[in-house]
């Protein structure tokens, strides 16, 4: 039975905290191709894993707020990025595609097709916070924390981590992955789809603007 669950949100860290738990699997100092891929990780569901574990569990999870977790979402899988000499476009990320947003896609764009798609069909980087956290967030183990502090409290985290299992994950957590925050300031469109769609997010982790 888990001792200690972690529950990732895409785009919250979590590329850093998965990489901090690799000693957890004997996989301190190996190089992971893929860290969210790597079979040797233990991946179960949510509904599995806290359906395993012990009534003392150390659960946790990070989220992020609601504004700059997509725009980072957006810049990561439709946005540009710098080539040898000039800036290209990405590849469109599938799950865009399929729900109609183009390749090149303005962020104001991007939002709208979002809204206009049923919260079902939203791939998990889009999806809102409470949505992925939906069957955890009435265990009274879960402990949230905020990515804008991860760094600072990540050594916490690992201890408890540590007391829970026997086994210690980095104690230093490394920003990988880290997403560049927005240099200019939303539109009130922006802002008004963000609401629309992350509505529960800016309430239930106590986010505002």
């Amino acid at each position: 039975a888990p001792d200690a669950i972690y529950l990732p949100i895409p785009k919250a860290a979590n590329t850093s905290i998965r990489t901090a738990l690799k000693p957890c699997f004997g996989l301190g100092g190996v190089d992971v191709v893929n860290i969210h891929q790597d079979d040797r990780l233990d991946k179960r569901s949510m509904k599995e894993a806290l359906g395993a574990s012990k009534k003392n569990a150390f659960v946790f999870t990070v989220v992020r707020h609601p504004a700059e977790r997509i725009y980072s979402t957006y810049k990561n899988k439709l946005g540009w990025f710098e080539g040898r000499n000039r800036f290209k476009l990405k590849r469109r990320f599938g799950h865009a595609t399929n729900i109609g947003i183009g390749r090149g896609a303005s962020f104001e764009t991007f939002l709208e097709g979002l809204c206009m798609c049923p919260d079902w069909a939203l791939d998990s980087h889009f999806k809102p916070q409470v949505g992925l956290l939906d069957y955890a967030l009435s265990d009274p183990r879960l402990q949230i924390f905020k990515t804008e502090m991860i760094a600072e409290i990540w050594p916490g985290i690992a201890l408890d981590i540590e007391r829970a299992s026997g086994l210690a994950p980095d104690a230093e957590l490394g920003m990988l992955n880290r997403s560049k925050k927005p240099t200019h300031p939303f539109s009130p469109a922006e802002r008004r789809m963000i609401d629309l769609l992350y509505a529960q997010d800016f309430e239930r982790f106590g986010y505002n603007w």
